[in-house]
């Protein structure tokens, strides 16, 4: 006898500011070598953030610059050396850039750092068109 089994969708899931604030407390305390991290483990299930961009991210407008600073660290660096957290043009660090841009609180320095830590040529202001 042949069973037939039903293919079932992954569950929806949405960005919110606890989500947000929840994963910037289970970040490693050192961002630079994310991949041999052990507290890796706690978020390695959030990889679909990676490519949730958009409008969504307004949701991290409440925070303040130092957690999006942290934010786009520990995205640019993920994106770079954690398999399966490419996201090309859809990376948060763009929408988390244009938010601490919005506020005049964006940096040359943090611009040099994303563009010395990525292989994506989105970062740090997307797509040009």
């Amino acid at each position: 006898m042949m069973s037939v089994k039903t293919w079932q969708p992954a569950a929806q899931r949405s960005l919110s500011i606890t989500l947000l604030e929840q994963l910037l407390v289970r970040l490693p305390q050192d961002l630079t070598d994310i991949n041999n991290q052990v507290e890796l483990v706690s978020i390695k299930d959030d990889s679909w953030l990676m490519k949730s961009g958009g409008e969504v991210w307004k949701e991290a407008e409440v925070l303040t610059d130092s957690d999006i600073r942290r934010l786009i660290v520990f995205f640019t660096l993920a994106e770079k050396q954690l398999s399966g957290w490419e996201a090309g043009r859809l990376s948060p660090v763009i929408d988390l850039v244009r938010i601490l841009k919005q506020r005049g609180s964006f940096q040359p320095e943090l611009r040099k750092w994303i563009k010395a830590n990525t292989d994506n040529r989105y970062l740090p202001n997307g797509a040009v068109l």
